[in-house]
């Protein structure tokens, strides 16, 4: 496939698509009661991205992958790319927990002071609906990697790729894909994971590769909610404890950093040397066109 077809996909009307989704979707789910209606929500506005998606790659004939998967993935390359997603999840994870840590310090005493208007509630025991958790994985582990691949690396980044370097393609990209992310932190992860994403989509040729790492990392997000939705203590730790606890939390931090950062250095030469694939003869005058406009 030609990437000047991508141009067929305006990402203006997807933005329409959307906004008229998750607004109608919201109301939907105001006024029905349905258990775990937050998760449905999020089930139905992903199924219609992804419905919207693959009625346009239908239409215009899109194609993700020029390379078998088997051809481009070498163990080690797998283990270089799951490692580094591990890392930036984890410390993701980590990151959070610090800076909770920190805010608990600096404002301990009033939380205290509100947690004594509870005092009668020691312990409570979270019974998280098993539906919250299938509809939790089907969402982020599934729908969301399948939907947003296909989206920001196999449209938009090969779109971009047209106008500008790969390297620039695959920054604004992630910029993009970290925005939608709307956490502050999780806006930096998504950049950060979106780098990565993009560098292996456009040295594999193949969208199942991005989709694989994408699963794997909200995999991990999924294992970290499962472990979250047990048990919530609400007697408070000492300040010592939590003293440890951010100790303990910043050594994994630093050491976590150290191996990431090792492993970035030692593949950006790989990053700087990715080139866009030479354009074919017939493409030329479509793309001095798209670059005029």
């Amino acid at each position: 496939m030609e990437y000047s077809q991508l141009r067929n996909f305006k990402l203006r009307y997807f933005v329409i698509f959307a906004i008229f989704i998750f607004i109608a979707s919201t109301i939907l789910f105001l006024f029905v009661n349905i258990p775990a209606g937050e998760e449905w929500l999020t089930f139905v506005i992903s199924v219609c991205f992804l419905g919207y998606i693959l009625q346009q790659t239908k239409k215009w004939n899109f194609t993700y992958s020029e390379q078998f998967m088997n051809k481009t993935m070498s163990k080690a390359r797998w283990a270089k790319y799951l490692s580094i997603t591990a890392c930036f999840q984890l410390i993701t994870v980590v990151l959070t927990s610090i800076l909770l840590i920190i805010l608990y310090l600096v404002f301990e005493e009033q939380i205290r002071s509100f947690i004594e208007l509870f005092q009668f509630m020691t312990m409570e025991t979270v019974n998280t609906p098993l539906i919250v958790y299938i509809l939790f994985f089907i969402n982020i582990c599934i729908l969301a990697p399948i939907w947003e691949e296909l989206l920001f690396r196999g449209i938009l980044l090969r779109r971009f790729t047209l106008k500008w370097s790969p390297q620039k393609s695959i920054v604004v990209s992630s910029v993009i894909f970290g925005i939608i992310h709307l956490n502050p932190i999780n806006i930096v992860f998504a950049f950060a994971l979106g780098c990565v994403l993009g560098y292996a989509y456009l040295k594999t040729k193949n969208i199942v590769v991005p989709m694989l790492l994408h699963s794997f990392s909200n995999f991990l997000a999924f294992l970290q909610f499962c472990y979250a939705n047990q048990t919530v203590e609400l007697d408070l730790p000492t300040t010592e404890a939590v003293r440890r606890e951010l100790y303990i939390s910043g050594a994994i931090f630093l050491a976590i950093s150290f191996v990431l950062v090792f492993l970035l250095v030692k593949y950006y030469k790989h990053f700087r040397q990715l080139k866009n694939p030479p354009l074919k003869v017939d493409e030329q005058p479509e793309i001095e066109a798209l670059l005029g406009e």
